[in-house]
């Protein structure tokens, strides 16, 4: 039977103001119009949105306090309903398109169930000059799985763009508030409106709300929104948008599920941090506290999974390497699994004069075996080096960490793209031996290329990394042995 360390989160400080990040949730149950459904029908009415009178200056400059539109941020979103998890990610993309005469952001948005992607759309929002963000639309790609996992078709359902008759119903769809410029205590609007394809409606449910999270994270003064699909019964909602945030929150008034934002991140080739070689006097030298490596150092960890027991061995070798220009720390980092190696990776790191510890890319060598045990081969997959093929470098660890930063960690695209957030820097960790660690330093990590794979990472004061956590399931790895 595993033992599961203590984790203890402070709420109070775990407030986010940090980059403007904002999104719709990805997963509505009443974004799909066809009826059917079960429960109370759709109590919201409003009035038909007055499109044609909203004026459209700069249309692409999304800044409604409750629904930020900044390129280049992704939110993730997590719902847990009994062994099932969605995971819904939503990136704000840089590119814009034409619809209905305005110019619009694109906003991407998946939707995964465990692994499996069920729904990827494009949505499109515009701001007109009173501050309103209008949708004018979404371009929806389901998936269909077959009860082995395996694709057995897609389809387009729910898609629909202002101005267009696209089910050819008999009259175009009409574009709709996603967000009022200033909500007003039981006002309602439409957030579509496409006769018997899309109608979602939503009222100001109440103002100056407190939302705590379930991981701890507590925001205030928030907007509660009461939302339903005419077309579906059963689909009421609420919805709870955090000031220069965006959506946090969405749960299901009859059921009660609920879906929380998990992470927000920067990413992108255009957000990784500025390098300069010129700030690195003395890149050896890496003592940022929660991130040091001292030559000599052996750090283990232990970790059990469904196919066995890993065991993580790191070591800070007396050995460096230059890469794009910088002399870099060389750590071996080996993976057991049931005491076969399985991976062994040489990473390099530099610390710049502000104290930031970069991240400048890995050798990676994995070995494969047979049902018994024999060695069958290896690759070097997963290896990269800044400077080299257009990869970047990272940052693993900020000089001063603070609670909503976001970071890439490293950025090679579509080969390397790990990024993180800060989440709370007074985080208490107990170990399955007892051992506690007060005040640690807890970052949410994110792959946008794999991205239903959420990690919490824990770092002590003075040693490092010291519990790694998957989100939302049991899976973790403790600190087990260090050697000074």
């Amino acid at each position: 039977m595993k033992t599961k360390p203590s984790i203890f989160f402070q709420p109070g400080m775990w407030v986010v103001a940090f980059f403007a990040l904002a999104m719709l949730a990805a997963c509505d149950n009443g974004k799909k119009g066809g009826g059917g459904g079960s429960g109370e029908p759709c109590t919201i009415v409003a009035a038909i949105p007055d499109f044609a009178s909203a004026v459209f200056s700069n249309p692409t400059a999304i800044t409604n306090t409750y629904l930020p539109l900044t390129p280049g941020n992704a939110i993730v979103y997590r719902f847990v309903d009994g062994d099932e998890i969605e995971t819904t990610v939503v990136e704000v993309l840089g590119a814009t398109r034409v619809v209905n005469g305005v110019t619009c952001v694109i906003v991407h948005d998946r939707v995964y169930l465990d692994d499996l992607l069920i729904e990827d759309t494009m949505d499109w929002f515009a701001q007109d000059d009173g501050g309103n963000v209008w949708y004018l639309g979404e371009d929806v790609l389901n998936y269909e799985y077959d009860d082995n996992d395996i694709l057995i078709g897609t389809n387009t359902a729910g898609s629909w763009e202002a101005g267009l008759d696209i089910a050819m119903v008999g009259t175009p769809a009409i574009a709709g508030i996603a967000m009022p410029a200033t909500p007003v205590l039981n006002g309602t609007y439409h957030q579509e409106y496409y006769p018997g394809e899309a109608a979602d409606v939503a009222q100001v449910f109440a103002l100056n709300v407190t939302v705590a999270l379930g991981d701890g994270r507590v925001f205030n003064n928030c907007l509660q929104t009461l939302e339903c699909n005419p077309l579906e019964d059963g689909s009421h909602e609420y919805k709870f948008y955090a000031p220069g945030i965006g959506l946090i929150r969405e749960q299901a008034v009859e059921g009660g599920e609920i879906g929380d934002m998990r992470g927000r991140f920067v990413q992108g080739a255009g957000n990784v941090p500025a390098f300069n070689a010129g700030n690195f006097s003395t890149p050896l030298v890496i003592d940022n506290p929660f991130f040091p490596l001292t030559v000599g150092d052996s750090y283990t960890y232990r970790e059990v999974t469904d196919e066995g027991t890993e065991t993580i061995i790191v070591d800070v070798l007396n050995q460096t390497t230059t890469v794009n220009g910088i002399a870099c720390r060389v750590v071996r980092d080996r993976v057991y699994l049931d005491g076969l190696l399985i991976e062994d990776t040489l990473d390099w790191y530099a610390q710049d004069d502000a104290g930031n510890v970069w991240y400048m890319g890995e050798l990676v060598v994995n070995y494969q075996y047979d049902a018994q045990g024999a060695l069958i081969g290896s690759n070097n997959d997963g290896s990269w080096e800044a400077g080299v093929s257009g990869a970047l470098p990272g940052i693993q660890m900020l000089a001063s960490p603070t609670t909503g930063d976001s970071y890439e960690q490293e950025y090679w695209a579509g080969q390397a793209e790990d990024g993180a957030q800060v989440i709370s820097t007074t985080a208490t960790v107990t170990l399955s031996n007892g051992t506690q660690y007060l005040n640690c330093l807890q970052t949410l990590d994110w792959n946008p290329l794999s991205p239903t794979g959420l990690e919490y990472k824990f770092y002590a004061n003075g040693l490092g990394m010291v519990f790694e956590q998957h989100v939302d399931e049991p899976d973790f790895a403790e600190l087990t042995g260090h050697t000074p």
